[in-house]
């Protein structure tokens, strides 16, 4: 088990009285801004760009457990403690396989986390890029290290080696390894490349620990109703795409879309996905669509345009643009109804920008600062969070203080 803790060796604590409990809070209305505890620089990966400005688009890359906090890197697993910011380093067992310096830890080669809570956990999943040199009859070898740590310990629970798809083993660029998703005992990765444009998916169970299937030229983006959903081509080079979407466990397609350039699926709910794209007769689509069969169930706004989605654990789709004028649509995930939008001119009401959706409840700043929204009625709540945090759960949030993040605990 290749783990090494960031901190000191550790004291015996058996005769110390047990740690007091967190109080806790779903969801946090108020955090303690005088709490904060420094978190290392990869929690902000994909949030700040190399010039060390944030970046416009919300990329979370911090999975959060309670209290603690895992971030990927290409080569490693980090676990920190956000009460104290003790960092525990789990790494692959194999060497990673390091990226160009211009590439450095781009949104692209970013690896996050994921929590599962359900059918096999609750496990933190990560996969890294790794190498084999060769060695005596052996030649050197590039693989996929998929690995599962105990969300609680941090500790590796265990590890699946993956061998790389044909196409990849000749790739001009750094190849990355992201998790997608799981639901139940499923969970769902991609491998891809820069160059030649491509990747391949995978689907593992968590409970027997082996390869269910795999599907090259599909970059899966989110996973529902038993349907893993991405983005297919036929082949590397193909001028347009299409969403669709693919039986977790056999990896059947149930269905495919129409052929599009830039298509993208996201997250929708429990009962929907987004669908965005470009006809081939250059009309912008956004689209609400049942996961299991394509059909369309909603056409979005016509000023939705480019905008983030995130599903707020309970009955909120809340979506969200932060540049070219902020915009905040919330629409119900049962059946794609507009439910409010922000501006609201009528109302003299502004956009905030949106920094995280959990729980019913919407945070983000205006030029007024921090702030939370009702995600049902979209109303603003009485009281300021203090912060506006980028991830968020019952015990802790994470916001940005310049280009540092810091880990704020929850206090009402």
């Amino acid at each position: 088990m290749a783990a090494a803790t960031g901190c000191t060796s550790q004291p015996d604590r058996s005769t110390d009285s047990p740690k007091p409990a967190h109080a806790v809070f779903d969801p946090p209305s108020k955090f303690d801004v005088t709490a904060g505890v420094p978190m290392p620089k990869a929690a902000t990966a994909g949030l700040i760009n190399s010039q060390g400005k944030e970046m416009e688009l919300l990329r979370n890359p911090v999975a959060l457990f309670k209290e603690k906090a895992y971030v990927a890197t290409r080569g490693s697993l980090l676990a920190v403690d956000t009460t104290s910011g003790a960092v525990t380093t789990i790494t692959p067992e194999a060497m990673p396989v390091k990226a160009p310096e211009a590439d450095g830890s781009g949104s692209f080669l970013f690896s996050q986390p994921v929590s599962i809570t359900e059918g096999a956990g609750p496990l933190v999943l990560a996969s890294f890029v790794v190498q084999q040199p060769a060695s005596g009859t052996h030649s050197a070898r590039v693989f996929v290290e998929f690995t599962a740590v105990n969300a609680a310990s941090g500790r590796v629970e265990w590890r699946l080696p993956l061998n790389i798809p044909e196409w990849a083993k000749d790739a001009p660029s750094p190849l990355s390894a992201r998790i997608v998703g799981s639901s139940g005992r499923v969970a769902v990765f991609r491998v891809g490349a820069f160059k030649p444009a491509a990747y391949t998916t995978y689907a593992i169970d968590l409970v027997d620990r082996r390869v269910l299937w795999t599907r090259d030229f599909l970059d899966a983006q989110t996973i529902a109703k038993g349907t893993v959903l991405g983005v297919t081509k036929n082949e590397i080079g193909s001028e347009y795409e299409a969403a669709a979407g693919y039986d977790l466990n056999t990896g059947d397609q149930r269905w495919r879309g129409e052929e599009s350039r830039y298509p993208s699926v996201g997250t929708g709910g429990p009962h929907l996905v987004t669908v965005a794209g470009r006809s081939k007769t250059d009309v912008d689509l956004h689209r609400l669509v049942d996961p299991r069969t394509g059909a369309v169930k909603q056409e979005l706004p016509e000023d939705f345009g480019p905008a983030d989605c995130n599903y707020d654990g309970i009955s909120t789709l809340v979506c969200f643009r932060n540049w070219k004028g902020l915009s905040v649509w919330a629409l119900d995930t049962a059946n794609g109804e507009l439910l409010w939008q922000l501006p609201n001119q009528a109302a003299g009401r502004i956009a905030p920008r949106v920094t995280a959706v959990w729980h019913g409840r919407i945070y983000g700043s205006t030029q007024n600062g921090p702030l939370a929204l009702d995600a049902r009625t979209g109303e603003d709540l009485p009281t300021s969070p203090g912060v506006a945090p980028y991830a968020v759960n019952e015990y802790v949030g994470l916001t940005l203080q310049g280009a540092e993040a810091m880990a704020y605990p929850a206090i009402g």
